[in-house]
């Protein structure tokens, strides 16, 4: 299936803003530099590529010891460095898939540094937390729709938002509501002290007519067995006295296969959908 979009219309930024809660957000440093920072030295740094191999192991490791499946995106994690690894060449005459391989190699690292008990115990607390988000990315998107639809905004190919949303599930750290920011493609959470500064402003909207909230909309969405529910911010244009140009939420179309124009919000509670709601409307 094939999305043909026109081009972003701003007019959200006219009237109301989608907050970036995550403070990597507020800086020049985003998650994508990052992310592009770490892809390039893992490509071209063997030793890296051999750390962060010996570290996903250890946390597959942790998995196994807790009795608990190995979430998909850890296997995945494994199967791309392996294969890394293995290109280099100088993993070819020596299995690196065992056990006494992964726990041999991780000794070793420990004992390179000069404050061993020091260091192994940053090491640990960076491999709980990797277990962490790794747990999360299990429960909330271990198994994801097969959305193959292709989005394309004047003829330039979009990516598709699932993508993202393992990692995105991953890096949940507590926070109870989420959108989709249809200007930047991304997923975003929201602690919130956050969402409820941007709800205030929606309040404001409301009582201007500039943008509603029907009931109709909302709704109940489950994805990998977890349930979520949404409410939909739409522009309202007063002089047609009709909806204004609301885009197609490309997100909620790729995750929960939910086909709405406006911006949606996801709560993990219902309870506390339906108070932002009811506050929002009253």
């Amino acid at each position: 299936m094939i999305i043909f979009l026109k081009s972003y219309q701003y007019a959200h930024n006219r009237m109301f803003k989608q907050i970036f809660p995550s403070m990597l957000h507020l800086s020049n440093i985003t998650p994508e530099y990052i992310i592009s920072m770490y892809e390039e030295k893992e490509d071209k740094d063997i030793d890296y590529i051999l750390f962060s191999y010996i570290m996903t192991n250890k946390v597959k490791q942790l998995f196994i010891k807790k009795n608990k499946e190995v979430p998909t995106c850890i296997k995945i994690k494994i199967k791309k460095l392996y294969d890394k690894l293995k290109a280099d060449g100088r993993c070819n005459n020596v299995d690196i898939t065992t056990d006494e391989f992964i726990n041999f190699m991780y000794d070793e690292t420990i004992r390179q540094h000069k404050n061993i008990k020091d260091y192994e115990k940053k090491v640990k607390q960076e491999i709980n937390e990797k277990y962490k988000k790794a747990k999360d990315a299990y429960k909330y998107a271990n198994e994801l729709p097969d959305d193959k639809c292709k989005y394309y905004i004047n003829g330039e190919n979009l990516d598709n938002p699932l993508g993202k949303f393992v990692k995105f599930m991953s890096d949940r750290q507590g926070a109870k509501v989420f959108t989709y920011n249809q200007r930047f493609n991304e997923f975003i959470w929201l602690d919130e002290v956050h969402y409820q500064t941007q709800f205030k402003q929606f309040k404001k909207l409301i009582k201007d007519k500039k943008i509603v909230i029907d009931k109709e909309n909302n709704n109940e969405h489950t994805l990998n067995g977890v349930k979520w529910y949404s409410v939909c911010i739409q522009i309202w244009d007063k002089e047609e006295n009709d909806y204004g140009n609301n885009n197609i939420c490309l997100g909620s179309m790729a995750v929960f296969n939910y086909m709405i124009s406006g911006y949606v919000y996801y709560f993990k509670n219902q309870k506390d959908r339906d108070n932002a709601y009811n506050w929002l409307v009253k």
